[in-house]
């Protein structure tokens, strides 16, 4: 197995667990409609993603997000911005945030495997 298809299987696997997470938050609310506890649900599993996202940069406060979705292996995807050594914005890249240590960012892979795992857990 090489190491891309062990990291996908791994994305997989915790994806899983972030999904048992936001249903269990999805449970908590009484009296809201199913729409809401979605949403809530889905923002709370992106909000998790933006937090790992966030200890992978520079300047975690400075990083700003957008196209955040849940991705359909479960993982929250979607772009940052964030800033370099000499405080400059780098631009936007995509990321994939699974887990503290399965979070990666479009420059932390060769662009082909970033690619392939954006296919598998995000499209």
């Amino acid at each position: 197995m090489n190491k891309h298809m062990n990291f996908s299987h791994t994305l997989r696997w915790q994806g899983a667990g972030l999904l048992a997470l936001a249903a269990l938050l999805a449970t908590t609310g009484c009296g809201e409609s199913k729409a809401q506890k979605r949403q809530q649900e889905a923002s709370a599993v992106i909000a998790m993603g933006e937090k790992y996202v966030r200890e992978k940069v520079r300047e975690p406060n400075a990083a700003q997000f957008r196209n955040q979705f849940i991705g359909k292996g479960g993982a929250p995807c979607g772009e940052v911005n964030a800033k370099d050594a000499f405080g400059a914005y780098l631009g936007y890249q995509r990321y994939i945030s699974v887990a503290r240590e399965l979070t990666m960012l479009a420059q932390d892979m060769p662009p082909a495997e970033f690619e392939e795992s954006w296919r598998e857990m995000c499209r």
